[in-house]
């Protein structure tokens, strides 16, 4: 049958011979009802005397005046009739209350994938596979969002990584974000550029463990009380050479051309000076300071020191290249260090002899602990520390995954990774990403369209989160040329039932129709995606349309109010946040 397509610019299509014959059957039906509960009340009517019981003699007799019509037999049809108008009544209620929420796309979803074709992803399946985990103790499964199919829940594996792309205020915060952070109790870690995942959920995360929120760039007005030194994850030149690549992507973008004979140069000589400085336990922010002097031999004495002569020789190489060439390395080193002389950021990573606890990145795994990261792009970005923080977390939470049963963490810990693009530049993300799913270190990356991704780590990159991703999603508010057309495709096509009426003057009206292809969204119905709708795809599953909840609808939607409410009002006290009541 052909029905009305609320979608914007679809026009019904004619009338058709199924159309019709639904009308006529229940406008049979209903006289078919009349008729029994006409013949029904003339029989249990003692008034009506000589009444057959078949209704359509019983019509014709009472029609000629043959036999009275009583007084029950005309209650009983009243009574049936209003008894089948309010049943007809309350079932166009309970279609309206049902179809309340849905929106203009939500027809298509049967078009996509059945409620059996996601069956690994429902509850049961999850509680199953957690079991195989031995995960119980941090949740059923990740939750993600319920299909509009059945609108029962879907819940990711704990082995799973995954991927969101949704446009601004899609509802990634309160339907997926704050979710996927409370309803774990193994150790989160997530980033973010503003307060709101902060206030909503640091609340319920105290009752599980130690809140820990770095906020280098003053961005919520945390207070530095607590300290973590980016040289800890240090411990030999391999990860020197790591922390440098961070603080180098930190600073620029992903494919931005630069003189390759001095970035090379530049990355090697901030490696070793990063080197140096964890050698001599000297802080970060020395680093700075010998990144200004070239003549400043105290890194290249301090590996000598420590019998690291190759090095040594290899870094006074650079420091005796000739003027100009010298100046280019440190010139074009200098800007991936800068954040390390904001006022904002010392005291975030080093003691300054205030009696502060230290982070301690290698215990995390093991804890219950919440790691909120924030940071934002734009001048004054400390995101090269926030990117070595989740970097140096990940990495011994890795570490420590190997020395577990089964080579992953008992607890699967959960990374949340809101505004990837703007805080997280790490760029060796997808090479590890589909790896850290088998370790239990559970990673959902957010950006805000396939083309921010594309500018934090590369094409290549991208491509690689997103074909790592165990479960990838697309939600509203994309745009992308690129992404949308290959999303479409993604979906697939179905088979259309097309009906076309043609009138002339001999054969009157004709309706023919051809069954034809065409695709189940196309780049206009993905571009104006409603919110609250999303297009969930995984490995060996349809793609499915997916309704995203609502924390509200949650059991902790209290405790989540309950502590926005609460740290608004600490900001509101500090001047952070202007209270407009």
């Amino acid at each position: 049958m052909l029905g009305t397509d609320p979608r914007s610019g679809r026009k019904n299509q004619p009338a058709n011979d199924e159309t019709l014959w639904m009308v006529g059957g229940g406008v049979l039906s209903l006289v078919i009802v009349g008729v029994m509960l006409w013949t029904l009340g003339a029989i249990i009517d003692p008034g009506v005397e000589q009444a057959s019981n078949n209704p359509i003699q019983l019509l014709v007799d009472q029609a000629r005046g043959y036999v009275p019509v009583g007084g029950m037999q005309l209650t009983v049809f009243a009574l049936g009739m209003l008894l089948l108008l309010a049943l007809a009544l309350m079932l166009v209620v309970v279609y309206r209350r049902s179809n309340k929420h849905r929106s203009r796309i939500d027809h298509l979803a049967k078009e996509m994938a059945h409620s059996k074709d996601f069956a690994e992803l429902g509850e049961a399946a999850a509680t199953a596979d957690t079991e195989r985990l031995g995960a119980e103790k941090a949740g059923i499964g990740v939750p993600l969002a319920a299909l509009v199919n059945s609108g029962k829940p879907l819940y990711g594996s704990w082995e799973w990584v995954q991927i969101w792309l949704m446009g601004p205020r899609a509802g990634k915060t309160t339907c997926v974000c704050i979710p996927q952070i409370l309803e774990t109790n193994g150790p989160v870690l997530a980033t973010s550029n503003k307060r709101d995942i902060v206030d909503m959920t640091r609340g319920p995360r105290a009752r599980v463990g130690t809140v820990w929120v770095h906020d280098v760039q003053g961005i919520i007005g945390e207070e530095t009380t607590w300290w973590w030194n980016p040289l800890s994850f240090i411990h030999d030149m391999e990860t020197a050479e790591k922390l440098a690549d961070v603080f180098v992507s930190s600073a620029t973008d992903a494919g931005a051309k630069q003189d390759a004979y001095f970035e090379s140069d530049g990355k090697r000589l901030l490696s070793h000076l990063m080197f140096a400085a964890w050698v001599g336990k000297r802080p970060i922010t020395d680093v700075f300071l010998w990144a200004q002097d070239p003549e400043n031999m105290t890194a290249r004495d301090t590996l000598k020191a420590h019998n690291y002569s190759a090095l040594a020789k290899a870094l006074e190489q650079i420091q005796k290249l000739t003027p100009k060439q010298r100046d280019g390395v440190y010139g074009t080193m200098r800007p991936w260090v800068n954040v390390l002389s904001y006022e904002q950021v010392i005291p975030w990573v080093r003691n300054m002899g205030i009696a502060r606890p230290e982070f301690d990145h290698k215990a995390f795994a093991k804890s219950t602990d919440t790691l909120y990261l924030v940071s934002k792009e734009g001048g004054g970005s400390a995101r090269a520390i926030t990117a070595a923080l989740v970097m140096a977390v990940m990495t011994e939470a890795e570490r420590t995954a190997a020395t577990q049963p089964g080579g992953r963490l008992k607890t699967p810990m959960m990374a949340v990774l809101d505004e990837a693009a703007n805080v997280v530049r790490w760029r060796e993300l997808p090479d590890v990403y589909s790896h850290y799913g088998s370790r239990g270190i559970v990673v959902s990356t957010f950006f805000q369209s396939y083309s921010q991704g594309v500018e934090a780590y590369g094409e290549k990159g991208m491509n690689k989160l997103w074909g790592a991703a165990n479960i990838r999603v697309a939600g509203s508010g994309l745009s992308d040329d690129k992404f949308l057309p290959f999303l479409s495709q993604l979906i697939g096509d179905r088979d259309v039932l097309k009906r076309s009426s043609s009138t002339s003057n001999k054969s009157g009206r004709s309706v023919s129709s051809s069954v034809q292809r065409e695709k189940i969204m196309d780049v206009s119905d993905l571009a104006a995606l409603p919110r609250g709708r999303a297009i969930l795809t995984s490995s060996g599953m349809p793609s499915g349309l997916i309704e995203l909840k609502h924390f509200s609808t949650k059991p902790y939607a209290q405790d989540v109010e309950g502590s926005k409410a609460y740290y608004e009002g600490v900001a509101v006290e500090k001047g952070l946040v202007i209270d407009e009541n």
